[in-house]
């Protein structure tokens, strides 16, 4: 049985997955709970194997949280999808009576699936590059928590001061660029369902 997996699993799931890993991996291993250097011993494959699949489930386990942050995220509108088709609108004011501004970007995705995956799969790239990066917060912010431990703990409180320094930056760009690939997610599907002729007869009458 062949197991494939998408861009949008890659950058949505496992990416963020794989970061919650590295927190949980360091803590762990400064906590002595887990020898970390010892699982290096690991066939590689096996290791890389385990890696991979924990990453995954992490990052689904964690989706939920994500999508708190998604809620919360101070640098993202409202309602993006009214954002988002303001913008168009001022470029293109001659599509306002368009229908397919009427109806939900996800249905139009679909409907732009239907007729040309290649040109829907850029707009599924920056959704999932945004999930991914509104994901990658918690995790980050974990990190941060660990570097301030580190900075009253550790022998090095400099560099982890200067650490947790970092990844908090990292963290707000996350979350600025998270709401960004999401408005560009939803413009991009209204300036590919513009070049669509037949998209608004296809879609129900409100």
């Amino acid at each position: 049985m062949a197991i494939v997996l998408g861009v949008f699993d890659l950058l949505a799931y496992a990416v963020p997955g794989s970061l919650y890993l590295a927190v949980f991996a360091y803590t762990s291993h400064r906590a002595g709970w887990v020898d970390v250097p010892s699982l290096l011993g690991l066939p590689s494959l096996l290791l890389l194997i385990g890696v991979a699949i924990a990453a995954f489930l992490l990052g689904q386990a964690s989706y939920p949280l994500g999508s708190l942050i998604d809620r919360i995220n101070p640098f993202g509108s409202i309602d993006l999808r009214e954002e988002a088709k303001e913008v168009f609108l001022r470029r293109n004011a001659g599509a306002a009576s368009r229908r397919f501004l009427r109806s939900d970007p996800h249905t139009l995705l679909a409907a732009l699936e239907a007729d040309d995956s290649e040109a829907a799969a850029e707009v599924s790239r920056l959704r999932a590059t945004g999930l991914m990066l509104s994901r990658a917060v918690p995790p980050l912010v974990l990190g941060v928590v660990a570097a301030l431990v580190e900075v009253f703990t550790g022998g090095l409180p400099l560099f982890a001061g200067l650490t947790g320094l970092a990844l908090a930056l990292v963290a707000v760009g996350c979350l600025h660029q998270s709401a960004t690939f999401a408005r560009w997610a939803i413009l991009r599907t209204y300036e590919l369902s513009f070049w669509n002729d037949g998209i608004d007869a296809r879609l129900p009458e409100e």
